[in-house]
């Protein structure tokens, strides 16, 4: 009875630990998963934040017929005619008379006039009917009895690279703006930048207001026409609140205007003017863009709204200061940490259905709150993180954990189970030890055939350090220190460590379980190994050389009845050893053969270093070295290596020594593949093709 009663309470115990832990890991994953959403992930989600209110608008009760924005003082007018591929200008100078006439408050081009016309006197006339719009004459002078409107004009910019050539990609080195022409530029009050801030889908959220050296047209405008915007608070991030769908703005063709006579309505409205969406081009990006109404448009009957109208919007926004504002990057960052925590803690305690159920009402709370928060306070904050990721994925954790304790955690392993765990605990890192447990494997005597990537290392100079240290112990205790170390990077990149081989690690990839990503994975490994075997340990400095190769193998339980051992066998894991020990000839690190360096694409900075035939094959090796991840580009020096190469191959060993001494002084330091190469050409050895014939191991 006592042992029963102990039992569970060591049983209660442990389960309320494995409770503890896996709401500690729904913390985490929650909190992880919002920290993505915000700063790795492209925004996607967290613009759900901002997007979903203004779709919302007229579709729930508190919003309804509310407007956050006003665009009573803004109205457009689109250019629908063109002269030849150009927006026709000999229009404006009687549309803008009319618009003076009519008693608008303002003009606003959303037109870069950058070239002059054709026929100067076009340009001459639209710059006089902009002086008597703006009510100045020639020595833009007030004219008695006129009302001073301002008209400004729009500039655009271009990039600069470093060749100067705007058709290649380079790195910008500056921007060239791209203004009015002189004639129109005298006669207008100012001009300023039109480029609109969108994302990848050409949606417009952020509110533009310039460049740190030009402010934007909408700026200039608002400021022209008594907005309180100061220049030093032009550079805050503002937010575009829109007050409905496209065509919510009124707008008009100037066509229809010019035969209509004077358009009474538009007295006292800013009128910006653009053209017709379509006339310029009708792609997203140049003429039209994407709005936050576009999110949820899954059919695609929204049509696009044009820049001219979010131009205007902008415009309004600006006018009437009714912009929105977001929550800061570090409050965002709190936001994440406090939701995951109370998120994952929440649904790790609360069982699958009652968590369902507050999961959809803790979502539904978060969508009025945001949208409210829109609409009323002109703020909005990353929401929908919460909302579409945290909250799921602390439930998704949550359930899985609750129905995984109450089914299994009381049974026991299989013995099978057991006995797969207690074979490969010493091989695998505790993730692709799961993994295995989960997945099965027969523990049998015998093998199967697979393709996998093997990697082989070995200290350099072991022996001579054993010899100067002395110290049996100090040695057994540099080297548990160094497996330590190394062995870590095999397992964090899911590779198997099939055995220790004196100071040498024999590890694998794509057995006992299969890896589509083998070759990379164990090139990704041999990167961190060699960095960091050079670290001091023990006050040693091990350098680690490697070989890596990819081919098929025998993996399996081999031995006999009374003692088995996980390995591998076969021609791949021979090659793999040669081209390890060929490192230490080479003056080389890591190198490997041409079926690994195949599968990297990418990802690293190789060399082929040559063709060789390794001692015990009679095939010719293609030998690569791994010199490290591909940040900065491929060195000059690995071109004129292979050159040497090519001439090798050519039977030209002169050039080819020449080659190989020119390819060390492009890298600054000895090479040690070219220094092997020279040394056998001037001991007289042919390396007929290219081909090198090693005699050793």
């Amino acid at each position: 009875m006592l042992d029963g009663v102990t039992s569970t309470a060591v049983a209660n115990k442990t389960e309320r630990l494995l409770r503890l832990a896996t709401g500690f890991v729904g913390v985490v994953l929650a909190v992880l998963a919002g920290y993505l959403a915000l700063f790795r992930l492209g925004g996607d989600v967290r613009t759900l934040s901002y997007d979903i209110p203004f779709t919302l608008r007229s579709d729930i009760p508190f919003t309804a017929g509310h407007r956050s924005a006003s665009f009573d003082d803004v109205r457009i007018v689109y250019i629908d005619e063109l002269d030849g591929s150009f927006v026709n200008r000999s229009a404006q100078s009687k549309l803008l008379d009319l618009l003076n006439e009519a008693g608008a408050r303002a003009v606003v081009y959303d037109l870069i006039f950058d070239r002059p016309s054709d026929d100067p006197a076009i340009d001459r006339e639209f710059a006089a009917a902009m002086l008597r719009f703006r009510g100045v004459d020639e020595n833009l002078t007030p004219v008695p009895g006129k009302i001073q409107r301002p008209v400004l004009l729009a500039c655009g910019r271009k990039l600069l690279n470093q060749t100067g050539d705007n058709t290649q990609k380079f790195d910008v080195i500056g921007e060239q703006l791209i203004p009015p022409n002189d004639e129109l530029l005298a006669a207008a009050d100012d001009f300023g930048l039109v480029a609109l801030s969108h994302d990848k889908k050409f949606t417009v959220r952020e509110l533009s207001t310039g460049t740190p050296d030009e402010p934007s047209l909408t700026w200039k405008a608002a400021v022209a026409l008594g907005a309180p915007l100061t220049e030093p608070i032009r550079q805050r991030p503002r937010w575009v609140n829109y007050a409905g769908p496209p065509n919510s703005i009124p707008s008009y063709n100037a066509s229809d205007l010019v035969r209509g006579g004077v358009p009474s309505f538009l007295r006292d409205k800013v009128v910006v003017v653009g053209a017709k969406p379509g006339m310029v081009g009708a792609a997203a990006g140049i003429d039209l863009f994407s709005t936050p109404f576009h999110r949820l448009d899954v059919g695609g009957n929204l049509a696009l709204m044009s820049g001219v109208e979010v131009q205007a919007t902008l415009l309004a926004n600006l006018l009437r200061n009714n912009w929105l504002v977001s929550s800061s990057e570090g409050s965002d960052l709190w936001l994440i940490k406090i939701a995951g925590l109370l998120a994952g803690a929440l649904f790790a305690w609360l069982r699958p259905a009652r968590g369902f159920l507050t999961a959809a009402l803790l979502i539904v709370a978060l969508i009025a709150a945001g949208t409210l928060c829109v609409h009323f306070h002109r703020f909005w904050f990353p929401w929908s993180v919460l909302a579409f990721l945290q909250i799921p994925v602390a439930l998704v954790w949550g359930t899985a954990s609750h129905f995984y304790i109450e089914r299994f955690f009381r049974a026991k392993l299989t013995e099978e189970q057991r006995q797969l765990r207690e074979a490969f605990a010493k091989y695998l890192s505790p993730q692709m030890l799961d993994r295995l447990t989960a997945e099965g494997f027969r523990m049998k005597v015998g093998g199967e055939k697979v393709e996998a990537a093997i990697l082989f290392t070995d200290i350099e100079d072991f022996t001579n350090m054993s010899e100067r240290v002395g110290d049996p112990e100090k040695i057994v205790s540099t080297l548990n220190e160094y497996f330590e170390r190394t062995t870590s990077h095999v397992f964090d990149d899911d590779g198997v460590v099939i055995k220790f081989i004196g100071d040498a690690i024999f590890a694998a990839w794509g057995a006992p379980l299969p890896e589509p990503q083998s070759a990379p994975k164990a090139a990704r490994a041999a990167w961190k190994l060699s960095q960091s075997s050079k670290d001091i340990i023990n006050g040693e400095r091990l350098n680690t050389r490697i070989g890596l190769h990819f081919g098929e193998v025998v993996a399996g339980n081999i031995g006999s009845m009374r003692r088995v051992d996980y390995t591998m066998i076969g021609d791949a894991v021979n090659l793999a050893a040669r081209l390890e020990s060929l490192n230490k000839m080479l003056g080389t690190s890591i190198l490997m053969s041409d079926e690994v360096q195949r599968r990297l694409g990418d990802e690293f900075v190789t060399r082929k270093v040559g063709h060789f035939r390794v001692k015990g094959r009679r095939e010719i090796t293609i030998i690569h070295e791994l010199l490290g991840p591909a940040v900065h580009g491929t060195p000059e020096w690995i071109g004129i290596y292979h050159q040497a190469l090519a001439a090798l191959a050519e039977d030209q060993p002169h050039q080819a020594c020449e080659l190989f001494m020119k390819t060390s002084a492009s890298k600054g330091e000895k090479d040690g593949p070219s220094s092997f190469f020279m040394k056998r050409l001037d001991a007289g050895e042919a390396i007929p093709g290219g081909i090198v014939e090693m005699t050793e191991k």
